[in-house]
């Protein structure tokens, strides 16, 4: 790509405090498929609550009128579906952020390079795909910090922004990633990638839930085998072809996407509420809508 370097924001520098942030309701960021949608104004709640919620609160997109989003990929690298997903973006000229498993980032550190070469931010996703809401908070704390000194040695950078895995966290997980150095960043829209849908289908689905300022959730793996390919066949979803049709259909409706962070640098951030209980004996799936 011949893109200017990606700026290195800190966005996770920022105070827990951020006054410059939109603070929403989740019901609002989890709307995934319903594309342009108004922040609403804030109630009595997120008004007079404001600075005790804002501590708690997690970055799930950001407020703008400008027409540009960050494609977030998650769960990679793979040696198969990764390069497909970097040569769709070089095609298209975007920039977009990949949080990766570190068990992945190691076994193919070629491609963790890659991603930082052509201008992409590379940020933590986990170790693996456990479900850190399942884990007592030592333990889910300790793997946290060490995921990311694990990736920080392949990357040679700070790593400054995390996503859980399955956006599954508590409120003192949440604290404790903050006290690591890193921004938690969830997501504002979704493609479902991973249920069984082709190409085309997932291409459609994502520009669909555009909405200006928004995250979009994406995979160029899939960490807990969910979307794999058929183990008899070999077959599984064109990732690249996705991503490529994607593109195609942003560009038409002149979205452009860049990182997380530099999105971060630029305009203020959305946040919202984004924890859940500890609960043992929950091990998959996406946290509550509400």
């Amino acid at each position: 790509m011949t893109e200017a370097p990606v700026r290195t924001a800190p966005a996770a520098r920022r105070p827990l405090l951020d006054l410059s942030a939109k603070l929403v309701r989740r019901g609002y960021v989890c709307a995934y498929e319903e594309g342009e949608r108004a922040l609403p104004e804030p109630d009595d709640v997120l008004t007079y609550g404001r600075p005790a919620l804002l501590a708690v609160s997690t970055v799930a997109c950001v407020a703008t009128d400008d027409k540009v989003v960050s494609l977030t990929y998650d769960d990679g690298p793979d040696p198969s579906y990764t390069p497909q997903v970097l040569e769709a973006l070089a095609q298209y000229k975007v920039r977009a952020t990949f949080f990766v498993l570190v068990e992945q980032a190691e076994k193919h550190p070629d491609l963790v390079r890659r991603i930082i070469a052509e201008g992409h931010e590379v940020a933590l996703h986990g170790i693996d795909h456990t479900r850190l809401s399942a884990l007592p908070l030592q333990e889910a704390v300790g793997r946290i910090r060490d995921g990311k000194r694990r990736l920080e040695r392949i990357t040679g950078r700070k790593v400054l922004l995390f996503r859980p895995t399955y956006g599954a966290q508590t409120v003192a997980q949440y604290l404790a990633t903050r006290a690591l150095g890193m921004e938690v960043v969830v997501w504002s829209a979704w493609a479902r990638d991973w249920d069984g849908s082709d190409a085309g289908t997932i291409a459609q689905r994502a520009i669909g839930s555009l909405h200006k300022g928004g995250f979009l959730l994406l995979h160029d793996y899939s960490g807990d085998g969910v979307g794999a390919p058929d183990p008899e066949t070999g077959e599984g979803l064109d990732r690249g072809e996705a991503t490529r049709l994607l593109l195609a259909g942003m560009k038409r409706r002149k979205f452009t996407s860049r990182t997380v962070s530099e999105l971060l640098a630029e305009y203020p951030a959305v946040r919202t509420v984004w924890a859940e209980k500890r609960d043992p004996n929950r091990l998959t799936g996406m946290p509550a809508s509400n």
